[in-house]
């Protein structure tokens, strides 16, 4: 399968619901050198505190048999974890999802070459599970959710939508965020930028990120600076996370549509 591209863990573009399992489905995946036992590990969670421009990637396999395919999310982003960009780029999607016995597996970014880097300085990932080298790309297992929302996800920008995720962003007090505000006074907050279309994007020229945009009519992207912190945490609204994703490929969460930011930055 041909690697989309999307931050599945908080980069999603389409209206539905992550499925987190609360225990480990049995039997274990068994496959290869590789085996996997997706799900939650009770007391295990992530959290970086100085994760600001941490590059971080994805590997998703597809398991079970169609049509009851669940997509179980390993991102690079615990402490410990690593994504080298050469081992990330000589993965081979297909060969792995036959290794692993999978349907197919879903790299992000895509392409593999690009990069995807968090810009909260702070995260959270509650409810995590096993950690897994991938050859030479070792993730945390984060998530599972339903594969036509990864494969919807990608297809297109500016388009608001909803997933559950139980997580807890902090943007500090002085840091810069970029926002999108959109119609009706809705806000969306820049989690992750990508080089996946501007290969030459870094943290630095995100201020400038609006005159590149192709932003649609009653959208606008500002640039912020904090007063104070800036919390995200989904727990607050029953774990809904507000998404969108602008046309370079950079992920957002929203504000203002519910109780999970402390404030509409």
């Amino acid at each position: 399968m041909r690697a989309l591209s999307a931050i599945v863990t908080a980069l999603c573009v389409l209206s539905a619901s992550t499925a987190r399992s609360q225990v480990r489905p049995k039997p274990e995946v068994i496959a290869g050198q590789i085996r996997l036992k997706p799900g939650v590990i009770a007391g295990h969670r992530v959290h970086h505190a100085e994760i600001r421009n941490y590059a971080y990637c994805e590997i998703v396999p597809f398991l079970g048999k169609p049509p009851k395919l669940v997509a179980q999310v390993y991102n690079t982003s615990a402490l410990g974890d690593y994504c080298p960009l050469d081992k990330m780029k000589a993965i081979d999607a297909t060969k792995l999802a036959e290794e692993l016995g999978a349907d197919s597996v879903y790299l992000n970014p895509a392409p593999q070459s690009a990069s995807r880097y968090w810009v909260m300085d702070e995260l959270w990932d509650y409810n995590t599970g096993e950690t897994v080298d991938f050859h030479g790309v070792k993730a945390t297992w984060t998530a599972s959710m339903s594969p036509t929302l990864i494969k919807t996800m990608a297809a297109g920008s500016y388009t608001p939508a909803e997933i559950n995720r139980e997580s807890k962003y902090i943007y500090s007090e002085g840091g810069k965020v970029f926002l999108l505000r959109g119609p009706e006074g809705k806000t969306w907050v820049m989690q992750s930028y990508t080089t996946e279309v501007d290969k030459h994007l870094t943290l630095v020229k995100l201020p400038q990120l609006g005159s590149k945009l192709k932003l649609p009519n009653g959208y606008k992207f500002e640039v912020v600076t904090l007063t104070k912190d800036l919390t995200i945490d989904p727990r607050r609204a029953n774990g809904v996370v507000h998404i969108i994703r602008d046309d370079l490929h950079n992920a957002y969460e929203g504000c203002g549509f519910d109780l999970s930011c402390d404030y509409i930055p």
